[in-house]
């Protein structure tokens, strides 16, 4: 029975270890860390570095403390084993959590910059320009409306003067049928537009979005841009702080690309986001 106890704990370290290494596989995922990155080095290193430093405790115990006492130590050495077990767990599963709660507050910033687009795209089609603030635009979604259109296509003969002939002409005709409240068509009748400036989980809750219109020369024309961005920081900002300097340094087609989170450009005629499609198809599983 003299050393049950000591072979015991040396079971119980490596029983430890290999339930920690499904956690280290997830963490080591591309998915959910960056390749090469601190992050996807330090879980790995962390559980190497406690499975030596318990094996020589073992040792330690074994051959310098005396028999009457190895008991206690023992029993230190099963808390700490536990103790240090479920911070080694917790190192492991921090890229995992901190991937989960990115998408989950990801989703919530796309969804509010989705209806900026929109309210921006049919202040354009209306106006034929774009809304310089949250406050006009949301007096535009408030008051303007969509005119209700039905095309008709017509054709008719008329005698050509220079030629001495008759020619078939065919014209589209557009008849106004009525009218539609923007923020009915839009909106559905809800007050959603009144909060879509607001940065969701933001530390502040009056954060709002950073809203910019221009105009560019475009084949000789003047075309109208705009562009509303966020902060990754701002969004994620009670984070992990390793993951997230991390995650402002992306650069994939399967992820939020860059610094921040935008949709539309200032450089460029565009109306995209700089999210990748799985957002996308997210938000029409919500609708």
């Amino acid at each position: 029975m003299k050393h049950v106890k000591q072979k015991f704990n040396l079971v119980l370290s490596f029983v430890t270890a290999f339930l920690l290494l499904p956690a280290l596989s997830i963490a080591q995922n591309a998915e959910v860390v960056e390749k090469g990155s601190f992050q996807a080095l330090k879980t790995p290193i962390i559980l190497v570095v406690a499975l030596i430093v318990a094996i020589g405790l073992l040792i330690l115990i074994e051959k310098k403390v005396p028999r009457k006492v190895r008991p206690i130590f023992s029993i230190v050495f099963l808390l700490a084993s536990v103790f240090f077990g479920f911070k080694i767990y917790m190192s492991i599963m921090a890229p995992v959590e901190f991937k989960q709660e990115k998408e989950k507050r990801y989703s919530a910033v796309i969804h509010n910059l989705k209806d900026i687009r929109d309210s921006q795209l049919a202040h354009k089609t209306i106006t034929g320009n774009y809304a310089k603030d949250f406050t006009a635009l949301e007096n535009f979604i408030e008051t303007a409306q969509f005119a209700i259109v039905e095309k008709r296509d017509t054709s008719y003969t008329y005698f050509d003067k220079v030629y001495k002939i008759d020619k078939l002409k065919e014209e589209v005709i557009l008849d106004t049928l009525s009218f539609e409240p923007v923020r009915d068509s839009l909106f559905k009748g809800t007050d959603r537009y009144k909060k879509m400036k607001f940065v969701p989980y933001a530390k502040n809750d009056q954060q709002e979005f950073t809203m910019k219109v221009d105009s560019i020369i475009v084949n000789g024309y003047t075309a109208p841009v705009f562009k509303v961005s966020v902060d990754k920081t701002l969004v994620l900002y009670d984070l992990d702080k390793d993951l997230l300097r991390q995650e402002t340094r992306v650069i994939s087609v399967d992820q939020v690309d860059g610094k921040e989170i935008f949709v539309g450009s200032l450089d460029k005629v565009s109306d995209s986001g700089n999210w990748p499609t799985s957002y996308e198809i997210e938000s029409k599983k919500k609708k």
